[in-house]
């Protein structure tokens, strides 16, 4: 066990750090009426009951907060004041944190804040916590504007680092507290620690106690010795924000979720070595060797290009900046670390140098769902998805009764566009670069198209209408990024129904058929009646229609489907009541299973289907016809089992450099 003293001007306390501590916070909570013992749901799942046991303290009451930077805020904040207040904690209750950055910068801010200021005490459970957010006394919560905007600085009376904690931590939240610790490496002028970093890489990425304690305690050593010096942050305590402004602007624009802090700093910090590099003509070679410590951790360095007012607005909200300056931790040519404004020239100038690597949105609008998909994008000779951010489905209905008159109806129009603006908001606030929207059979087939594409251009969105065969490429290029055998991708939509067979990416055969989930219950099942004579009706509809596809039947090939009548087999079938799409992507099911949710499906009214488990409430009066279309093509091709995937025309054209 080690113990390091912070002293400040508002008092002294120890970080004890070691392995299988806690029994050693009893001494410290023996002066408090009351103890409240803060958490998320996901920590408190795990540890209340490890920490409890330990402590075995009559006076300690637990309280669990949402797991998630989105919820370090105000609201937040109220549920605990209200508790507090109810269960009657006092100016001599205690309240002690247990977890990571979230859980620690909110249990400080109630400590600075209940009755004026209790005390607090700090269990970090993460590594980024254990290096960053439990020492120092900076306390906050964020807005919608920026991270920690709300806070205040006041100190703990103890914080207890337990290296046992990190092993239940994801790997990705390992990485991410890596930054910091590599961030500490930077700013001193000894690079004895830098090197150290390199060397025990993988025992630290093992977890090697020794290790970890060694190099927690070196990074709270460095963040010991500037807090001493800068308690407020009137001077030297800034450099501890290196990489800190452009990466908590990254966070806020992926609205804190998809990024970690850690990627987000680690970003930050080479934006601002390129910086100085055009201010100082720092080494080019010393930057790689930045970028390869990253790496090397799991963290991708590389910084994101946003269009530069963006870029620019969300910077200046960040709250180290002041005087509408931007502030930035640069590195002098000797790569001594100091705070320094930057003109907006060589912002942009480096925002520039990163154009290839920006966020894309793709919008799908179909017969029956509208889809947008938002992706981190690398655009070579040819784009690659880095980064898959969101993707997001409503059942819109435009293509509703389309079939029969032509027209795309008022009110399908105005709800399509209605969903339409809000892809917009989400697009622009995860600044997006590129925004594509193309439309289907639906809105390709009406008469009145121009006026729902006009409508929608309004809103700043243009909408370009694809062919079947261009759906169908779209479709076999998105999943030609997940298979190298040869394929036969179906895409059973509302309107149209496309068939597409290749190899490694080169396309053989295309074909887009006018059957669809929304024109077959139009056709057959206007009333939904579900009858023995009209199933079969469909059924030989379907077969009539797949004529010129019929010769695939017992070819070599692997059945893949997409979109929603393809994924809804594999939710209802897995009794999904939130939709999981890491567990439907690439499964598989077999005809026969198809064949059983027909069944449950036809067993229901479609008012009872709206509550089957798995089946969005939206697709019940449709399923049916589409699942019929869907085992009438397998039977009629020869195919027993088909597998499920989410790479589909989102992704392709996600990949595409036009449509």
């Amino acid at each position: 066990m080690r113990r390091i003293d912070i002293r400040t001007s508002s008092g002294e306390y120890p970080i004890i750090l070691g392995k299988n501590i806690i029994s050693q916070l009893k001494k410290y909570i023996s002066d408090y009426d009351k103890i409240l013992l803060l958490s998320n749901e996901d920590i408190g799942n795990i540890y209340f009951k490890r920490v409890l046991q330990e402590l075995k303290d009559e006076r300690i009451k637990v309280f669990t907060i949402p797991e998630g930077e989105s919820f370090k805020n105000l609201e937040t904040l109220s549920t605990i004041y209200d508790y507090m207040a109810k269960e009657n904690f006092s100016r001599k209750s205690l309240i002690i944190s247990l977890g990571g950055g979230v859980v620690c910068d909110i249990g400080g801010f109630v400590g600075a804040t209940y009755m004026r200021g209790i005390d607090f005490i700090q269990i970090p459970t993460s590594l980024l916590a254990q290096v960053d957010a439990s020492i120092g006394g900076k306390t906050g919560v964020d807005t919608q504007y920026g991270k920690n905007l709300i806070g205040a600085f006041k100190q703990p009376k103890a914080v207890f680092i337990d290296v046992s904690f990190l092993s239940t931590l994801p790997k990705e939240q390992f990485s991410s507290g890596m930054a910091e610790v590599i961030k500490h490496s930077l700013i001193i002028e000894d690079k004895e620690y830098f090197e150290f970093l390199k060397v025990k890489r993988e025992k630290i990425i093992s977890l090697d106690s020794d290790n970890l304690i060694e190099m927690i305690a070196k990074s709270c050593d460095i963040k010991r010795e500037i807090v001493e010096r800068d308690e407020f942050e009137k001077g030297d305590r800034a450099l501890l924000n290196l990489g800190h402004t452009y990466g908590h602007s990254i966070e806020k624009l992926f609205n804190f979720k998809g990024m970690t802090h850690g990627e987000g700093v680690a970003k930050g910090i080479i934006f601002e070595l390129e910086l100085s590099k055009i201010l100082n003509e720092i080494d080019e070679d010393r930057i790689e060797e930045i970028k390869d410590i990253f790496k090397s951790y799991g963290l991708d360095p590389n910084p994101i290009y946003y269009p530069e007012e963006i870029i620019l607005e969300i910077m200046k909200k960040d709250k180290k900046n002041s005087f509408d300056k931007i502030n930035f931790i640069l590195f002098s040519k000797e790569m001594k670390v100091y705070r320094d404004s930057v003109e907006i020239k060589y912002i942009l100038e480096v925002n520039n140098l990163f154009s290839p690597r920006y966020i894309k949105g793709i919008i799908d609008i179909g017969t029956n769902s509208c889809r947008l998909f938002l992706a981190q994008v690398f655009q070579g000779e040819e784009i690659k998805i880095e980064r898959e951010i969101s993707k997001d489905v409503e059942i819109v209905k435009l293509g509703e009764d389309v079939n029969k008159n032509g027209y795309l109806k008022k009110e399908a129009i105005s709800r399509t566009v209605e969903c339409l603006k809000r892809y917009k908001k989400k697009a622009d606030s995860y600044g997006v670069k590129e925004l594509v929207a193309f439309a289907t059979s639906a809105t390709r087939d009406s008469k009145n198209r121009d006026e729902f594409l006009n409508q929608v251009k309004e809103i700043g969105i243009d909408i370009k209408c694809i062919s079947g065969d261009r759906e169908a490429q779209l479709n076999f290029l998105g999943n030609s990024i997940v298979f190298e055998e040869r394929i036969l991708v179906l895409d059973i939509g509302g309107g149209s129904t496309e068939f597409t067979l290749g190899e490694k990416g080169e396309i053989e055969f295309v074909k887009s058929i006018n059957i669809g989930a929304v024109r077959g219950t139009e056709r057959f099942f206007s009333t939904q009646n579900y009858t023995d004579d009209t199933i079969e009706k469909c059924r030989e509809w379907v077969k009539d229609m797949i004529s010129e596809v019929k010769f695939l039947k017992n070819k070599n090939f692997t059945l893949v489907g997409v979109a929603g009548t393809a994924t809804t087999q594999i939710s209802v079938q897995k009794q999904m009541g939130v939709y999981d799409s890491s567990k439907v992507h690439m499964s598989e099911i077999r005809l026969e299973e198809l064949r059983e949710n027909l069944k449950l499906f036809l067993e229901c009214s479609v008012e009872k289907r709206k509550h089957i488990v798995g089946l969005e409430e939206k697709r019940a009066d449709v399923i049916i016809a589409g699942t019929i279309i869907l085992i009438t093509i397998m039977e009629e091709l020869g195919v027993n089992k088909m597998i499920v995937s989410e790479s589909d025309n989102l992704n392709g054209a996600m990949i595409s450099k036009s449509i």
